[in-house]
């Protein structure tokens, strides 16, 4: 299955591949790559499978009965400028209770590198950047920001009004809202063509972690906040597109 993306300079295609295993869902990987970024997007989306591969082969010999490993890729925005990727995995590799991981990484179709955040974002937004590793050995970096924070828990489960739905929501808002020792919690970050801005996540503990939703963050106040043009840009030319 292949999509269409606007990279800057024109279309570009995506196509995935078959699972690696049953479950395991491969990256989607760019179509006749026409420059050496897109070449070397695809050569790094290769090296998280083979980890993701190896990964899920090791969980199996730790639990032969139970142990399972799954993984869906998506795609939220391919182009202009921008591919995204949101990778989930939920594991069984023996033990208490299964797992459950989500990834994002994010690519300059111009260079083929992860983009630097400190580049499209105000220093109130990247706050302090560390690289995080999660499921089946993917890094990632990071923004733990007091600013972006606050402008996840802003936008979070928005309140109907209606009584059962803020009864129901009650644990969850307790539980993105904690800090700890004061610190915003280290979030990661993907950029959105449906919705339009900038997706932000972090992960919570496994009793809560049905609670980990997206934020996305709109064009509009990240330009108020101070983003890049080029940011904010190719954000709504991808959410144009994506509408039509």
């Amino acid at each position: 299955m292949a999509t269409p993306a606007w990279a800057a300079d024109g279309p570009v295609v995506l196509k995935a591949p078959a699972d690696l295993i049953p479950g395991l869902a491969a990256m989607p990987q760019i179509a006749a790559p026409a420059d050496d970024a897109e070449r070397r997007i695809n050569a790094a989306v290769k090296r998280l499978d083979t980890k993701a591969l190896a990964a899920a082969r090791d969980c199996k010999a730790q639990d032969r009965k139970n142990g399972s490993w799954e993984r869906t890729v998506e795609t939220p925005m391919r182009g202009p400028r921008f591919l995204s990727f949101v990778i989930s995995d939920s594991m069984y590799c023996g033990g208490a209770h299964p797992n459950s991981s989500t990834m994002s990484i994010v690519y300059d179709l111009t260079t083929g590198a992860p983009v630097d955040w400190t580049t499209l974002l105000p220093a109130s937004l990247t706050g302090t950047l560390a690289l995080a590793e999660g499921a089946g050995g993917t890094k990632m970096v990071t923004l733990a920001s007091k600013t972006l924070h606050e402008l996840y828990l802003a936008g979070y489960r928005p309140r109907t009004g209606d009584p059962k739905s803020v009864d129901a929501d009650k644990e969850c808002r307790e539980a993105v809202t904690e800090t700890y020792d004061g610190q915003p919690p280290a979030m990661m970050a993907w950029l959105d063509a449906k919705v339009g801005g900038l997706a932000v996540q972090f992960d919570l503990a496994h009793v809560v972690q049905a609670c980990a939703d997206p934020v996305v963050i709109p064009t509009a106040t990240l330009r108020r906040k101070g983003a890049q043009p080029l940011l904010t840009e190719a954000i709504e030319a991808a959410h144009a597109q994506a509408m039509k």
